[in-house]
């Protein structure tokens, strides 16, 4: 969830460009995170991060209760990313669950024809696992996939997420239900973080991803995640549904400078 000051509202209201400031900064990572992984794609992300928090701050004005700020902003930048006419890069795919495990099964090569040093290789591991677990959600329509990503992976209540996306409790459960459903059973059959047994590991989608320019392990990128290794021992204590959950979770906090951009703008 989105934590907005309402002090710092009341002083933006009146002209205060340090309490602006702190707004945006408040703002910036959480729908950062939602964005990204509503849309899969960094450069995609940031400019609807961008959009969200104009929209946040132009209309500051038109919030009756300073005390609700943050519940207000979030549901601006959910209706934004719902509403958005044009696709992502990744959402123009159009991927599918049996589209995207085909994908999966024929895309793999040993590691150690990626010709990368051990440090690099660490790298590209993690950015194949976090590419993948952001690419996955594309294959729901937007709707269940913002139901996944405020229930499963923000853990907004129920209540929480129905009051931001602006429907009924009810309606919300019925949504998540089904986005839970279709995602525990694309990873309980494909990701071998999640069942060992199952034939897709991170390390043999190396090459390919390098050969298609989705990873860089070369750009000084390193995600702050933990390692699949250790994420694969620890899940395999979990029932299949919290395993999915816990695979979800682990993708960093993802950090943005696009704040700075907007309040330049402004």
């Amino acid at each position: 969830m989105i934590r907005l000051d309402p002090s710092d509202i009341v002083a933006a209201r009146e002209g205060d460009r340090a309490a602006l400031a702190a707004i945006v900064r408040a703002a910036e990572r959480p729908v950062f995170n939602l964005a990204l992984r509503m849309l899969a794609n960094r450069a995609d992300a940031e400019d609807a991060t961008q959009e969200i928090l104009i929209r946040i701050v132009t209309n500051l004005g038109n919030l009756r209760e300073p005390d609700a700020a943050g519940g207000w902003a979030m549901q601006i930048a959910c209706r934004h990313l719902l509403g958005m006419r044009r696709k992502g890069r990744v959402e123009a795919m159009r991927l599918s669950f049996e589209g995207f495990a085909a994908d999966l099964d024929r895309g793999r090569a040993p590691l150690d024809q990626a010709g990368l040093t051990p440090a690099e290789e660490k790298i590209a591991i993690q950015q194949v696992k976090i590419g993948c677990t952001l690419a996955m959600l594309t294959c729901l329509s937007r709707s269940l996939r913002m139901a996944y990503i405020l229930g499963d992976v923000m853990e907004l209540s129920d209540r929480e997420a129905a009051s931001v996306l602006d429907i009924t409790p009810e309606t919300y459960r019925q949504r998540l239900s089904r986005a839970r459903k279709a995602v525990v059973g694309f990873v309980s059959a494909t990701c071998g973080i999640a069942r060992a047994d199952n034939p897709c590991r991170c390390a043999s989608r190396v090459v390919p991803a390098l050969a298609q320019g989705r990873i860089a392990p070369d750009s000084g990128d390193t995600p702050d995640a933990p390692d699949p290794a250790a994420l694969s021992a620890t899940i395999a204590r979990l029932e299949q549904g919290r395993a999915t959950v816990a695979l979800m979770r682990s993708n960093p906090n993802f950090t943005t400078d696009v704040g700075q951009a907007v309040l330049a703008l402004l």
